[in-house]
């Protein structure tokens, strides 16, 4: 039986929940950038499922089994030696990971193969194209005890980009990812999960077998029948899954506990962040978060969300930035925000004679307007102006005195109740200015480390 799985009492296969968080942490490293044999090591000296030992083989069998995304592949080992196409049933069982992330890892796969052992960490590990060649560029480094310069090198084209000029380059962008990351990771992670209702009483029932294990195996160590070598680590090993069940138990109690509206969450991601920037701290926080990162975390930040990163030489050596591609599960996250109406992007405007960008959402109902508003007037007094824009692109709006504007709503014509003036309802796009008072503010922010008093 692969690890992550286990047999019930009718013998069909389902996911063990005891080691199912191991198999996760396996496909997530391995995104990450880390190899077969480092997750190995790292679980070997974490006595990770002692006594079990790990190796690059094991990690790597992982990796490649389709029965983690709920397919079973026949005849796999028979097809290798006969050269013959093995037979796959597809969603046989319940999959541990998701298809994009199944397949995200073979692609990193292939792309390890290219590549050779590293003695030091590499931020964009992978990422960097060759302008003239478009393949990835190799990691390379150089210089003595007192300055060290990393590079990524194409020996077909010879060229060659520093690692920190390429950081400096892209600082801009790093910072939206890290805000997007803080943002995902406090307000939005109820919406990423793919939480499927798990009866607790199959938990239980787990609990209770567990349970009387312990017991047969104490009175074995009692009576003299095991050793105390075999009895500890067989101990161990069913505490330490009595502890994953327990906290999956309570997970589960508690997301069924919680309800949550997109819009809310939306809204309470706005109040902290316009908070931040009154007092001026959103850059700093958004700056020390990534500077606080070790140079391992900063790099398993960007394998994890970029795929490659296409940068250009001009004649004076300076280093420009021409695309960005982002791996596939970072974009089906992207989606699964759109889905739910609060997926943004910042929209260049002018205010007042003066060029700024405003964050903006997709398409959202009347409804989703009024549970984003009702959210907001808990803490702020809050407008929201109706702009019909005709197709020609002329829409203007210049907000009031001491107002400022929050967020941009594109409202959807299908959904909305509101009639618009003009009478060819093709003809226009309905959008909603949402502004608030700065200085009339009605209760404290939720985030207790950007409290303020009311103005």
């Amino acid at each position: 039986m692969p690890l992550g799985y286990k047999k019930d009492g009718n013998k069909k296969t389902i996911i063990d929940e005891t080691t199912k968080p191991v198999i996760e942490r396996i496909f997530t490293m391995y995104l990450e950038g880390k190899s077969f044999q480092q997750i190995s090591n790292i679980f070997n000296e974490e006595e990770l499922l002692k006594p079990k030992k790990w190796k690059d083989t094991t990690i790597q069998k992982i990796i490649d089994n389709k029965i983690y995304m709920g397919d079973y592949e026949q005849f796999k080992r028979i097809a290798k030696n006969k050269q013959i196409e093995p037979v796959v049933y597809m969603n046989v069982v319940e999959p541990i990971i998701s298809r994009a992330v199944w397949e995200e890892c073979q692609h990193q796969k292939e792309k390890n193969q290219r590549t050779y052992t590293r003695d030091r960490v590499y931020l964009f590990f992978q990422k960097i194209k060759c302008p003239t060649c478009s393949r990835i560029m190799k990691c390379k480094g150089s210089g003595g005890k007192k300055k060290k310069y990393m590079y990524y090198n194409c020996e077909k084209c010879h060229l060659n980009f520093r690692e920190d000029k390429i950081e400096e380059l892209l600082t801009s962008f790093i910072y939206d990812m890290v805000e997007y990351d803080m943002a995902v990771k406090k307000y939005f992670l109820p919406i990423l999960a793919d939480n499927k209702p798990t009866k607790t009483d199959d938990i239980d029932k787990e609990i209770k077998g567990l349970e009387k294990q312990k017991e047969r195996i104490k009175k074995a160590y009692m009576s003299g029948i095991v050793e105390m070598e075999d009895f500890s680590a067989d101990y161990k090993l069913i505490e330490d899954k009595l502890e994953i069940l327990k906290q999956k138990k309570n997970e589960i109690l508690d997301l069924d506990s919680i309800t949550f509206n997109p819009q809310q969450l939306m809204a309470d991601r706005d109040i902290e962040r316009e908070t931040m920037i009154r007092l001026d701290t959103l850059n700093s926080v958004v700056k020390s978060n990534w500077e606080n990162k070790s140079k391992e975390e900063k790099q398993e930040f960007i394998s994890k969300l970029v795929e490659s990163i296409n940068i250009t030489q001009d004649s004076n050596k300076v280093l420009h930035l021409e695309k960005i591609n982002f791996r596939k599960i970072f974009v089906d996250m992207l989606a699964k925000l759109l889905d739910k109406g609060i997926f943004e992007v910042m929209i260049p405007c002018e205010i007042n004679g003066k060029e700024d960008v405003i964050l903006g959402t997709p398409n959202i109902s009347d409804k989703q307007v009024q549970d984003y508003l009702d959210r907001l007037n808990e803490y702020y007094e809050t407008k929201l102006y109706l702009l019909y824009e005709e197709n020609d692109g002329n829409g203007e709006f210049i907000p009031k005195k001491d107002e400022q504007v929050i967020k941009i709503l594109p409202i959807s014509s299908q959904s909305s109740t509101t009639k618009s003036p003009i009478d060819k309802e093709d003809n226009y796009i309905q959008y909603g200015i949402v502004t608030y008072n700065p200085n009339k503010t009605k209760a404290r922010v939720l985030n207790g480390e950007c409290d303020y008093a009311t103005s």
